[in-house]
């Protein structure tokens, strides 16, 4: 069965281009322009994964993360971030349970890679 990835991320060309890339990668990709439909299809849906950017018009990356891992610590989350990010709010990030950081641009293939590795770990 594929594994299913959400993108939460406010900036549509983005999301879709991610969702394009990585369905042809062979994952079920769902998608949420807000942090709160987003939290909403997590919770109802389950993905194996959550990509969230951390700067959305509702809410915070940080928020998603803080409310999801209450709700589950299955969920392999994923932080995007168009800026560079401080020491303080990588660590906030971490602790909060976000498993991995990817500043824009970023590679498709490589997050993809990396998407397989989390998985794989959790799977052992």
């Amino acid at each position: 069965m594929a594994q299913k990835i959400l993108i939460i991320d406010d900036d549509t060309h983005l999301r879709e281009s991610l969702a394009e890339v990585l369905d042809l990668e062979g994952f079920t990709c769902l998608e949420a322009g807000n942090a709160k439909s987003g939290i909403a299809m997590a919770k109802k849906n389950k993905p194996d994964v959550v990509i969230m950017d951390i700067q959305l018009p509702d809410s915070s990356g940080f928020q998603i993360c803080q409310e999801l891992r209450r709700f589950s610590k299955e969920f392999i989350l994923i932080m995007m971030t168009g800026r560079f990010l401080s020491a303080e709010e990588k660590t906030q990030g971490l602790s909060l349970g976000a498993d991995e950081y990817l500043t824009k641009p970023f590679d498709i293939q490589e997050l993809s890679i990396r998407i397989r590795q989390l998985l794989g770990r959790r799977a052992r």
